[in-house]
C-alpha cells in the first residue's frame, strides 16, 4: 500500500463525535435562536452576472420581497408604494451581483484536526463560526455528503447559516466508510441462506428506504477496495449495486459514489451512479504505455475513461483542494495564512500552533518513509496534478463540473470551511478550467444536481435571494470571488466583515 493512501484510508470521513454533555450544551445554546426571516431588499444600480447570461447585465434594479427575487429591470424603473413597503435599499454602484455559491461536498460535523480530548474546549465555538465561515467566502448553499444528524441540526440552528442539504451514507458492511454510530446504515450482502436479524434489517432496500424516510436529498455509496495498490476491503457485489441503483431511482435520490481511483470509477460507471464524488488522482488499474510515460502524454486509458463519463452524463466533483491542502499541512508557514483568521475561531487557531495539534502532520509525514516535509509535500502536489489533468480534460470535452471541496477530507487544519471552497475555485482556474465554467460549476450546475434549479443558481425572478455583491468581476479573474462586500441570505444583507471569526472575536472583546 502506498504511504499517502494509508493515511487517507485511516482518516477519511473522520469526525469529532458529540459527547452527551457537549451535545446538551449545544442544544441549550442554540434552542433559543430564532430562525431568520426572509427580507425585503432593493438593489440598484448594479451589474448582474448570472451563469445563463452571455455577459454582464449592467445598470440593473433587483427587487426582493420575502426572500425571493420578484423584479429584475433597468435601474431607476418606477416602483409602486406597496412594492417599496418595508424595503431596505442597497446601493450596488460599481458592484457585481451574482448568485451565492454552492459547495456540494462538505462534512459539517467535522472540526479539522481537533482531538476528541479537546472537543469541549473548542468545538462549541467552532460550530458557531463554521456557517459564518462558509458565508464569509460566499457559500450560501451546501450539500453534506455523510454527516451525522446531530451535526446537521447544530448547523441548521445557527442564526446565520447557508441552506444545507445532506446525503445518506450506505457503506457495505466491513468496508470503507468509517463505521460509527452516526452511520448505522451498513448494507449487508448475504446469500439465500438464513440471515441474522441485523442482515435482514440492512438490505439495500431497507437501508435506502430508511435514508429516504429521514429526509436525505441523495444517497452516497463507497466504491473503495483500499487505497493505492491495496485491495483488502470488501466491495458491493454487482447484484447489490444494481439493487442500490434501483432503490435510489425509486426514491428519486441522486446516487453519489466515493471513488477516486480509475478502477473504482470504472465500477461506478458500470453501476450507473449519478455523481463521482472525487476527482481522479489515483490511476490504479490504468495501463500507461512506455511512450506515454516518457512523453508525459495523456494516457489513452484515461482519455477513454473521461469520454465514458461525458457520454454517461455523470456529475463530476474534481475536489482538487484535497491533495493541495494535505500538502499544505507539511508547509512550515501554513498557519500564518491571514485568511485562516477569518474562518477559524482565535482560540482554536492558537491551539493549532501547539505541539499536540501536530499529531496528524506527524502521522502524515511518517507515512512517507523518511522523506523531508518539502519532498513529501511535492509528492502530494504531484498526485494532485493527476486530478487536475483529469478535470481539465473533462472541461475540454465540454463536460460540466461541480464545485466541491470535500471540507474537511482529513483531519488537516489546513482544510477549513469556506476558505477551502474558495481555494477549490482557484485550483480549478490553475488547472486550466475557464472562469465561465467555474462560475457554472459553483452555481447552476450544483443546483441542477439536486433538482433545485427552479429555486437557486441564477439571478432570476422567482429564485431564492441568496446572492453576493462583489467589488470585482469573477469572469475576469478568479480572485474576484474574494472581493465580496455583502452576502445576501434570503433577501437579508450581511456585511462580509461581520462574518469574520477575527472581527467577531475583536468586537466581542471590545464590548466587554
Amino acid at each position: 500500500m502506498k504511504p499517502i493512501y494509508k493515511v487517507l484510508l485511516k482518516f477519511a470521513c473522520l469526525g469529532i463525535m458529540l459527547s452527551s454533555p457537549l451535545q446538551a450544551q449545544l442544544n441549550e445554546t442554540f434552542a433559543v435562536m430564532p430562525t431568520p426571516q426572509a427580507g425585503n431588499l432593493l438593489i440598484e444600480p448594479v451589474t448582474v452576472l448570472s451563469p445563463e447570461l452571455d455577459g454582464e447585465l449592467p445598470n440593473q434594479q433587483v427587487l426582493i420581497r420575502n426572500g425571493i427575487i420578484v423584479r429584475l429591470a433597468e435601474a431607476g424603473s418606477a416602483l409602486t408604494a406597496s412594492e417599496l413597503l418595508g424595503v431596505v435599499k442597497l446601493n450596488g454602484q460599481n458592484l457585481y451581483l451574482t448568485p451565492g455559491l454552492m459547495d456540494s461536498h462538505v462534512h459539517v460535523s467535522d472540526a479539522p484536526g481537533l482531538l476528541p480530548a479537546r472537543a469541549d474546549n473548542y468545538l462549541p465555538e467552532f460550530f458557531r463560526q463554521q456557517p459564518r465561515s462558509y458565508l464569509y467566502f460566499g457559500v450560501t448553499q451546501l450539500l453534506d455528503l455523510s454527516s451525522n444528524p446531530q451535526g446537521i441540526e447544530v448547523f441548521k440552528q445557527q442564526p446565520q447559516a447557508p441552506d444545507l442539504w445532506h446525503c445518506g451514507a450506505a457503506p457495505v458492511a466491513g468496508g470503507y466508510g468509517n463505521p460509527r454510530s452516526a452511520h448505522p446504515n451498513f448494507i449487508h450482502q448475504h446469500s439465500a441462506e438464513k440471515t441474522s436479524p441485523e442482515e435482514q434489517a440492512n438490505t439495500p432496500a431497507t437501508v435506502v428506504k430508511r435514508i429516504a424516510d429521514r429526509g436525505a436529498h441523495c444517497l452516497k455509496i463507497f466504491i473503495e477496495d483500499g487505497f493505492g495498490d491495496s485491495n483488502h476491503l470488501p466491495l458491493y457485489s454487482k447484484e447489490t449495486l444494481a439493487e442500490i441503483r434501483k432503490q435510489a431511482s425509486h426514491y428519486q435520490l441522486p446516487l453519489f459514489a466515493h471513488a477516486n481511483a480509475y478502477d473504482m470509477q470504472q465500477i461506478a460507471l458500470e453501476s450507473k451512479v449519478d455523481v463521482l464524488a472525487h476527482g481522479l488522482w489515483n490511476w490504479t488499474g490504468m495501463t500507461i504505455t512506455e511512450q506515454e510515460r516518457k512523453m508525459a502524454m495523456l494516457p489513452s486509458a484515461l482519455a477513454e475513461h473521461l469520454q465514458q463519463i461525458k457520454l454517461a452524463d455523470v456529475g463530476y466533483q474534481p475536489t482538487l483542494s484535497v491533495m493541495t491542502r494535505l500538502a499544505a499541512m507539511l508547509d512550515a508557514d501554513v498557519l500564518t495564512d491571514p485568511q485562516l483568521q477569518h474562518v477559524v475561531p482565535p482560540a482554536l487557531l492558537n491551539w493549532y500552533q501547539l505541539e499536540e495539534a501536530q499529531w496528524f502532520k506527524r502521522e502524515l509525514l511518517a507515512d512517507f518513509g523518511g522523506l523531508t516535509a518539502s519532498d513529501a509535500a511535492a509528492r502530494l502536489r504531484a498526485i494532485g496534478q493527476r486530478g487536475a489533468l483529469a478535470a481539465k480534460t473533462l472541461h475540454q470535452l465540454g463536460h460540466p463540473l461541480l464545485l466541491a471541496s470535500d471540507t474537511p477530507s482529513a483531519p488537516a487544519y489546513s482544510h477549513q470551511p469556506g476558505y477551502s471552497t474558495y481555494l477549490e475555485l482557484t485550483e480549478m482556474a490553475a488547472a486550466g478550467i475557464s472562469l465561465q465554467a467555474i462560475f457554472e460549476a459553483a452555481t447552476i450546475n450544483n443546483a441542477r444536481l439536486l433538482q433545485l434549479d427552479e429555486q437557486y443558481g441564477t439571478v432570476s425572478v422567482g429564485k431564492v435571494a441568496n446572492l453576493l455583491l462583489l467589488k470585482h468581476n469573477p469572469l475576469q479573474h478568479v480572485e474576484a470571488w474574494d472581493s465580496i462586500e455583502t452576502v445576501i441570505l434570503h433577501g437579508r444583507p450581511i456585511a462580509r466583515q461581520s462574518l469574520s471569526a477575527r472581527d467577531r472575536f475583536n468586537n466581542a472583546t471590545d464590548r466587554q
